[in-house]
């Protein structure tokens, strides 16, 4: 059995954590990651990598970091830009230069992001309903996001008028 091959029978699982993620479902994506890093067990360094980029698409997405790749794609990304990038990690895991672990993290890519372009095309409001509204308003009439608190009375002005 081919590498392909091999990390390929994993791919209903991936496919189903990304869609987790994509919809927000994130302790269910926790629960299958747990499942998948079982299967994957006795793979070596091939699986560990694949483990590790799936992990790494659901931990982007909780702690909600705008600086990573799947984020960046989930926002903005065109469902025929992901499926190109799909292609490049593919043809990339067959780098004869690559090792094992690079190349059960370029698969997992490969599928993560082929199952996103699909998402994508199918359900391409969703991302952008996961924002906030109110906030979504305010940045496009070009007003500042932040919040600004009262601010506090000195101590002196607080102890005249308790005294």
């Amino acid at each position: 059995m081919s590498t392909y091959d091999l990390l390929h029978k994993f791919e209903a699982e991936v496919s189903q954590i990304v869609r987790y993620v994509y919809f927000r479902s994130l302790p269910r994506a926790e629960q299958d990651l747990s499942v998948l890093k079982n299967k994957l067990n006795g793979t070596g360094e091939l699986g560990r990598g694949f483990y590790d980029a799936v992990r790494g698409i659901y931990n982007c997405a909780k702690e909600r970091d705008s600086a990573s790749l799947y984020i960046k794609l989930y926002r903005k990304g065109e469902p025929q830009e992901i499926s190109a990038l799909s292609e490049k990690f593919r043809n990339e895991a067959y780098r004869p230069t690559i090792d094992d672990y690079e190349r059960g993290f370029l698969i997992a890519w490969e599928i993560a992001a082929k199952t996103l372009a699909f998402l994508k095309e199918n359900y391409p409001e969703y991302p952008l309903n996961s924002e906030p509204q109110e906030k979504k308003k305010q940045q496009e009439a070009g007003e500042d996001v932040f919040e600004v608190a009262p601010r506090k009375k000195a101590k002196e002005e607080r102890k005249g008028k308790e005294g």
